[in-house]
């Protein structure tokens, strides 16, 4: 019965976390079919190196975005989103592994499309 409980508990609190845009998390489920040619808005490169990829939670506020990045809100500055939807329709964050909090130091940001 414990074991049960704690396989449940386990299994509620990953997605959660996935979900605060920390690095490494649900970026093998992605990275070959979609992260892979993602290119940076800024003509710098690919958006993705090894782990810098993933799923995360977003919002619209006060006429912008912001979205978590290693489980912090950033605000997400216009020259940085690939107008692009995800497969899964989610919103996605490519940043460094130590992302130090700078907006600027984003790769490139994918939005949720408005609904």
């Amino acid at each position: 019965m414990r074991a049960s409980f704690a396989a449940l508990l386990l299994a509620v609190g990953l997605p959660a976390h996935a979900q605060e845009g920390y690095a490494g998390h649900g970026h093998d489920m992605w990275h070959h079919g979609f992260y892979y040619s993602l290119q940076r808005p800024d003509a710098k490169g690919s958006c993705c190196n090894l782990s810098d990829c993933r799923p995360t939670s977003g919002r619209m506020l006060d006429g912008g975005y912001e979205v978590k990045v290693n489980g912090a809100w950033i605000s997400v500055p216009q020259t940085k989103i690939i107008r692009q939807s995800a497969p899964d329709g989610g919103y996605h964050v490519c940043a460094p592994p130590n992302f130090r909090g700078r907006p600027e130091e984003l790769y490139c940001v994918i939005l949720a499309p408005e609904g």
